[in-house]
């Protein structure tokens, strides 16, 4: 899952991410670019996210929560 994350999240930024990636240490990384991303993981991982949850995302180790969290309550 972490790779799809970061394959995810690299299109999307066009450069390489790490699990170490944050929205506070990514310049790229702005409003804009973080509901871009949102909307690619949704597809990715074939989930709708909802907005507390999309709030949080702000760094690639809550999207893996959130996602393992969501796939873990289906």
């Amino acid at each position: 899952m972490i790779d799809r994350i970061l394959t995810t999240v690299s299109e999307v930024l066009r450069m390489e991410v790490s699990v170490n990636t944050t929205q506070k240490n990514c310049v790229k990384w702005d409003s804009l670019m973080h509901i871009n991303i949102i909307i690619a993981l949704e597809d990715a991982f074939d989930m709708s996210f909802e907005p507390d949850e999309i709030a949080r995302m702000t760094s690639i180790a809550n999207m893996q929560q959130i996602i393992q969290n969501k796939k873990n309550h289906v």
